[in-house]
């Protein structure tokens, strides 16, 4: 079999040749490049879908896009480990045990992704088994008689005993618009978009900007501000921004949502997708 893929284009010419015993016959057929790439047939290649939610959570100081922002707020701001740490999950409602939580993450900024499965036990402690530097997805593997989780799952990192990733009642997974890539890699932006709801009091906005950390390997904390986009309430509440040349990213690096609202307690959506090019 020969396989054909044109890279750059909205398509790939797949050709299939097949000896049979009644001669050499030939088929081919279009196929889109990215519905191959995101069932895998690309190879070195990969597609990263995030997306977040700040549930009645944007401030007017600046807030990352994921589940912890809320309108208390909890945690305006994500943090990572300040190096690889064993996490703790747990949960605030003793009905969410006899099921497992799927983690994904980096244990260092030179692997790629891992995951693993970790049983939760309600409201105590049960620590990963890998040392993670970023989680940045959770899902509950569904049971039949546990189908979503009741209370919410945080995971904690020993140690500086920071919140990596958390997934909120009733919702199976996190919302978080944050994702590590490692060296060895490259994260291509494809499109990414942002959402408030619209409200039937005051006018708000929010500012949402793609921020970058190029180097959580040296610090974790810095976070450099790479595109932009602005919605208000009353008219252009959901914007989309695609690019013919997508921005590139080369790991280790994080990337997140962050937004900066007009008023406090604006429940603020936001995503992005991503190519993943495996460089080395």
């Amino acid at each position: 079999m020969t396989r054909m893929i044109q890279i750059g284009s909205d398509y790939i010419e797949v050709e299939n040749a097949y000896n049979q015993q009644a001669g050499h016959i030939t088929t081919s057929a279009k196929k889109n490049y990215f519905s191959e790439l995101a069932l895998g047939n690309i190879e070195g290649r990969f597609t990263v879908n995030k997306f977040g939610a700040a549930p009645s959570g944007a401030q007017i100081t600046a807030t990352d896009i994921w589940d912890r922002a809320d309108a208390t707020p909890t945690q305006q701001v994500w943090l990572s480990p300040t190096a690889a740490r064993v996490h703790a999950l747990k949960s605030s409602g003793t009905a969410d045990t006899g099921y497992n939580v799927q983690v994904y993450g980096l244990t260092s900024w030179s692997t790629t992704e891992t995951s693993e499965l970790v049983a939760m036990n309600g409201t105590a402690n049960v620590n990963t088994s890998n040392s993670y530097v970023i989680i940045h997805r959770m899902k509950i593997i569904p049971t039949a008689s546990k189908t979503t989780n009741a209370g919410t799952i945080t995971a904690t990192a020993a140690t500086d005993n920071t919140v990596t990733a958390a997934i909120n009642p009733g919702n199976g997974q996190t919302e978080m618009a944050i994702y590590g890539v490692p060296s060895g890699q490259s994260a291509l932006l494809h499109t990414w978009y942002c959402h408030i709801d619209k409200t039937s009091a005051a006018a708000a906005t929010v500012d949402f900007e793609v921020r970058v950390n190029p180097n959580p390997n040296v610090q974790t904390t810095g976070f450099l501000r790479k595109q932009d986009i602005s919605c208000q309430s009353t008219g252009s509440n959901s914007v989309i921004r695609e690019f013919k040349v997508p921005p590139k990213f080369d790991g280790p690096c994080i990337i997140k949502i962050s937004g900066i609202a007009s008023a406090a307690d604006v429940d603020a959506e936001s995503g992005f997708d991503l190519e993943i090019v495996k460089t080395s």
